[in-house]
């Protein structure tokens, strides 16, 4: 018999970063009935003082792992909160648990991933591994790179899981935790393994619009032309001249609403990208990697496409447990604009519904989700946008 897999969540809404993550750990390590963490995921809003929240937890969880990052919001039980700090502990007997960090993934992103996997796996051991979770800067350009460095150490079998921090919609500096350090332009990763399963669930909702458009020239993050004519004639011929401007010019609405999806093969799934900027000669920025394969069609996503997604993507991350100890919800941000509070709430709300109302809940919103997509192996795993990634812990 495996041993049991237990998890606890605590949280505080205290101005005070120190104050907060002392709040937030204390409620935590209490409803863990005082069993030893094996592990501490601590999620916070970029307005706290950063490394003050990590001293606050720290003089709570003494030498316990730590992993973490900034958010765009925070997520507990009750749903979506702002400016606070949530704190899940993780503990079991047969658990391993190890985190590491790679700096400077703004220069050398691959460099970043394969650091932050080769530190997590150095005292890992022997012992049967499980899944990596990495936190990666939510503003770094070539972030795809990050997962691939990650994956090259780690090895493409394994599972590997996460999100990229943010900074409550200000665009400005993202935040990752690792250990009792406060970091930027990185990425951190927490390597479990023993006596632990995981499940994953990553879906977004959207569904095509237009018609599929070949993708004939792209580089890194920008799509120069479909079908051979200018990329942004994807959003003209739909929205018309005038209101595919202001997409271009600034984040709008009808922007966030109509993303691009790329499929690159018929079977596949969409992999999201959201255009940042129009370049020049009428190319499109994206928010991350594209290639030069497959097609583009423009996406269309609502509240209640949403909410279903959030239900399929629970139900498919709880699937190959038997015990669910616990589970991390990974949301992206540009989501919760899309829902509106109301109905971000009912998304929260449904996933409780969904993995059982008395499990432990966490997580943050997101710049960005990875995990694996498809239903064979953790080989390909996607660097997402606009997604709900669920993970759902336990054996």
């Amino acid at each position: 018999m495996p041993d049991k897999l237990s998890a606890a969540i605590g949280w505080s809404d205290s101005a005070e970063g120190g104050l907060a993550g002392k709040e937030a750990a204390g409620h935590a390590l209490k409803r863990l009935a005082f069993v030893k963490p094996k592990l501490a995921l601590v999620f916070a809003s970029s307005w706290l003082n950063q490394s003050a929240i990590v001293h606050g937890v720290r003089s709570v969880i003494g030498t316990t792992p730590l992993a973490g990052a900034s958010t765009a919001g925070e997520i507990v039980p009750r749903g979506p909160v702002t400016q606070s700090c949530v704190v899940l502990l993780i503990a079991s007997e047969g658990l391993i648990c190890r985190v590491g960090c790679g700096e400077g993934a703004d220069r050398a992103p691959r460099e970043a991933g394969q650091q932050a996997a080769y530190t997590a796996m150095r005292d890992f051991g022997g012992g049967p591994r499980a899944g990596f979770l990495l936190f990666g800067d939510g503003l770094v350009s070539g972030y795809t790179d990050v997962v691939r460095g990650a994956q090259e150490v780690l090895g493409t079998s394994s599972l590997l899981v996460g999100c990229r921090a943010g900074d409550d919609l200000r665009f400005i500096e993202t935040y990752q935790y690792c250990q009792n350090r406060v970091v930027s332009r990185a990425a951190v990763g927490a390597l479990l393994g023993g006596s632990i399963t995981i499940g994953v669930g990553m879906e977004h909702g959207f569904a095509p619009i237009s018609t599929p458009r070949r993708i004939t020239k792209a580089h890194a993050n920008m799509i120069d032309e479909l079908d051979g004519q200018p990329a942004v004639s994807v959003y003209e011929e739909y929205l018309g001249p005038d209101l595919a401007r202001r997409i271009g010019q600034e984040l709008t609405p009808q922007g966030l609403a109509y993303p691009l999806g790329i499929q690159p093969e018929p079977d596949q799934q969409w992999l999201l990208r959201n255009v940042i900027a129009f370049g020049e000669h009428g190319s499109l920025a994206c928010n991350e990697e594209v290639s030069e394969e497959g097609s583009v069609q423009l996406m269309i996503g609502n509240r209640e496409l949403a909410l279903e997604a959030s239900r399929k993507a629970a139900l498919e991350a709880i699937r190959p447990l038997n015990q669910i100890a616990c589970v991390l919800v990974f949301n992206s941000a540009m989501r919760r604009r899309i829902l509106g509070s109301q109905y971000a709430a009912l998304e929260i709300e449904r996933i409780r519904e969904t993995v059982g109302v008395s499990v432990p809940l966490a997580g943050c919103y997101t710049y960005g989700e990875q995990g694996p997509i498809g239903v064979v192996g953790h080989e390909r795993v996607a660097v997402q946008t606009a997604s709900v990634l669920i993970v759902a812990l336990g054996t």
